[in-house]
């Protein structure tokens, strides 16, 4: 098929920028940093402003070391939190400040080794302390020792084997199935996701509205089958597309809209292929294309795998690809 071939070509040869960076600022060594400022080697930094080090948090503000977290402050070494404040080295923790080492508590403030607490405070190992008894066994801890935080870690563990564990975690959620995901409405079979609404199977994604099978998008819409396409509006097997509209078998470009098989463009319309075609014209022409590649039983994200190693994949994989639904 010569729209295979030609594609096939032209993402082989088209030079690939090595970060993404989406309306951010200050934020040179890190990566799909969209919307924020002066984080510094982050890798999926969404309206997080001076975070260090942290991989994939939303709306996060001067923390070091998160992953996967939301809506967190002056936070250090913290994974899959929610609206907390002052927090280290804490999992699953949501509306909690001043805690070291706590999982699945929530609604908690100044505890330390505790797992599973709900609105609860000065607690050390679970163990309800006064404000005093709390106050005077935390000067006697010096948290800046790496042998007494071992320590602490290790009888945390310890205390996690005898509380029963939350399957499934969710925050602030309505009408979902999934784990880790936070202020999401009507979506299914969602994990890590956050602040979306009426999507299907997505992983690290936030933001998004009516989508179905995303990764690592961010303020999308209406999109199918997408990797890394933050901002985005009706697009459909995309990958690293940035800002763009009504496009299919687009990537690593940006400020598209009507575009069609192209890859490392920016501020295009009506393109396929990476030349400009007219309005009319492209309609009929992607409509020609589209039918030739559902007779074929290619119109998915079979054209991405160019490699050997990509086709000997696909023809040995003992599961099948999924094909999309057509309307």
């Amino acid at each position: 098929m010569s729209f295979l071939t030609d594609f096939k070509q032209l993402f082989l040869t088209t030079p690939r920028y090595n970060l993404k960076h989406v309306m951010a600022e200050n934020c040179d060594y890190s990566d799909t940093a969209v919307k924020s400022k002066n984080c510094y080697y982050c890798f999926g930094a969404f309206y997080c402003e001076d975070v260090y080090y942290a991989r994939y948090s939303r709306k996060c503000h001067h923390c070091s070391g998160l992953t996967l977290c939301m809506n967190c402050e002056w936070c250090v070494q913290c994974t899959d939190c929610a609206h907390c404040h002052t927090c280290d080295y804490c999992q699953n923790c949501q509306n909690c400040s001043n805690c070291i080492h706590c999982t699945d508590c929530f609604g908690s403030k100044d505890c330390l080794g505790c797992t599973g607490l709900y609105q609860k405070q000065y607690c050390m190992f679970n163990e309800q302390l006064t404000e005093k008894e709390y106050k005077k066994r935390m000067e006697e801890m010096d948290l800046t020792n790496a042998i007494q935080l071992d320590a602490i870690q290790q009888k945390t563990e310890q205390l996690k084997q005898s509380i029963p564990q939350i399957a499934v975690h969710q925050f602030s959620t309505e009408d979902c199935t999934g784990s880790h995901m936070t202020e999401c409405k009507g979506c299914y079979e969602c994990y890590d996701v956050m602040a979306s609404e009426d999507c299907l199977y997505m992983i690290e994604a936030n933001a998004n509205q009516n989508c179905c099978d995303l990764t690592v998008c961010f303020e999308t819409q209406w999109s199918y089958q997408c990797v890394q396409c933050p901002l985005c509006y009706g697009c459909t097997f995309c990958m690293h597309l940035d800002n763009s509209k009504e496009c299919t078998y687009c990537a690593y470009g940006r400020n598209l809209d009507h575009c069609f098989g192209c890859v490392g463009i920016a501020d295009k319309k009506y393109h396929i292929l990476n030349q400009p075609v007219d309005p009319e014209q492209y309609e009929a022409e992607v409509k020609r294309i589209k039918q030739e590649l559902i007779q074929s039983g290619q119109f998915d994200l079979t054209p991405y795998f160019i490699t050997e190693y990509e086709q000997q994949r696909l023809t040995s994989e003992t599961e099948p690809i999924i094909k999309p639904l057509y309307c």
